[in-house]
């Protein structure tokens, strides 16, 4: 029988190690299955603490309240968006965080929507913000230094959701948000933002301060808009009284009131 070289009994004992070094890690990784799944099963996981942070005018027990079925349940299988979209349609919320804090805690961040205005709704008023999203319902405006949009029919107005807008007017309320957003400057100046329907395709809008001037933005072109704030500036600055600024032409004018 043919001896084998050094080489090759070398080469074969290194083989067997491999083998059996791989069996290892199999029986190794097996062992870990074997303890880890009751732990994941069990109660280790089980949610004891939901943490609330970022709210400031909804109560951390209502949120509570609206997440309360995912108390005992097992951390590691609660999926994040599933709790996310559930608050956020339940709560006038901009934005929210969810995230699982081992062993037993789910925490939940909250970013609030910001109140830019109100509309006329029965007897009393909505709150919207910048997207033009229902933040809250009040019988009265005294806490609030926001203006109020006029010319708007409302029939229906939910929590979290947009207001129910005349299908004729709802492009409307789109451009009126969108002078919301270039007005930022100068929204906590105004008293009131009022769409005139003078024609049925597009209103024209007006802004009132609440020093008395009248701004009339006619189409509100976005650009004329974004240098409001540096006119009225510069009327006050030059005492020309009150009046109102046109600035549904080229060129801005400013009128005072006889």
């Amino acid at each position: 029988m043919k001896e084998q070289a050094p080489f090759e009994i070398y080469r074969n004992q290194e083989i067997k190690r491999k083998i059996n070094f791989k069996r290892l890690l199999l029986i190794i990784f097996f062992l870990c299955i074997i303890t880890v799944i009751p732990i994941i099963k069990g109660p280790f996981f089980n949610i004891e603490n939901i943490e609330i942070a970022g709210n400031e005018s909804i109560s951390k027990k209502e949120i509570l309240r609206c997440v309360s079925q995912y108390y005992g349940k097992n951390l590691l299988v609660v999926k994040q968006d599933v709790v996310k979209n559930a608050i956020m349609q339940k709560f006038p919320i901009k934005e929210v965080q969810v995230k699982h804090k081992l062993p037993n805690t789910l925490s939940i961040n909250i970013k609030e929507r910001e109140i830019v205005a109100a509309l006329n709704y029965l007897n009393g008023f909505v709150l919207i913000d910048c997207q033009g999203v229902i933040v809250k319902k009040v019988s009265r405006l005294e806490s609030y230094s926001i203006p109020i949009i006029t010319g708007l029919t409302i029939s229906d107005a939910k929590v979290a959701k947009q207001p129910s807008i005349d299908k004729n007017s709802s492009e409307h309320y789109k451009k009126v948000l969108t002078c919301i957003k270039h007005l930022t400057q100068i929204m906590p100046e105004l008293s009131e933002i009022h769409l005139d329907f003078v024609s049925q395709q597009q209103p024209e809008i007006s802004l009132y301060t609440l020093d008395g001037y009248e701004i009339l933005l006619g189409n509100a072109d976005e650009k004329k808009m974004d240098y409001i704030k540096d006119l009225l500036e510069d009327i006050r600055t030059n005492d020309r009284g009150k009046g109102v600024l046109d600035m549904s032409c080229d060129i801005p004018v400013f009128k005072p009131f006889e």
